[in-house]
């Protein structure tokens, strides 16, 4: 039995993502000084909202860089995704998997059984509305923020995902 599959927040990865976001968020703190100093108001508002806007990302991968949790497990359990739920999901359930840069998107055979648990993530869910789910997938995952590369989640769910009785047939007659 293979080793249980363990992923935490990647310090490195998000004081990368809080400078990329601070960078991002400081011109917009200088729009809206200017816009306050100014009297214009809509350069106020689009300053205002950069700073709300980045700032706040890098306000959440700053927390992040304490929560030492780990935040996916891959075992012979099945799937657990701390920002999806607390609920494991059984590999055999998993029809689809997409990847995009930084990101693992998995699709399920019965998605209603899994639901999004945690709220920020249904919110994400709800904004997208009906592209949300050939966007993200049903469960999704991302690398760029976790201690292991995208492809590493993939090998950890073809090591521990039950095989069928049919392929542990073909397994024997190629051995």
């Amino acid at each position: 039995m293979a080793a249980p599959f363990v992923a935490r927040f990647s310090i490195a990865k998000l004081l990368g993502w809080i400078a990329l976001s601070g960078a991002m968020a400081a011109p917009a703190l200088v729009i809206a000084i200017a816009g306050w100093q100014g009297s214009q108001p809509f350069a106020l508002a689009l300053g205002g909202a950069g700073v709300l806007f980045f700032g706040g990302i890098a306000a959440a991968h700053i927390l992040r860089l304490f929560d030492r949790r780990p935040q996916v497990i891959i075992d012979a359990d099945g799937l657990y995704v701390r920002a999806h739920g607390e609920k494991r999901i059984a590999l055999r359930s998993i029809k689809g998997v997409h990847t995009d840069v930084g990101r693992l998107s998995l699709t399920l055979h019965k998605h209603t059984k899994y639901p999004i648990e945690t709220r920020h993530r249904r919110i994400i869910y709800r904004i997208n509305g009906s592209a949300a789910r050939g966007f993200f997938g049903d469960v999704w995952i991302w690398s760029n923020q976790l201690d292991h590369p995208r492809d590493a989640f993939l090998e950890a769910i073809a090591t521990h995902r039950p095989m069928t009785e049919f392929e542990k047939q073909l397994a024997e007659l190629s051995a």
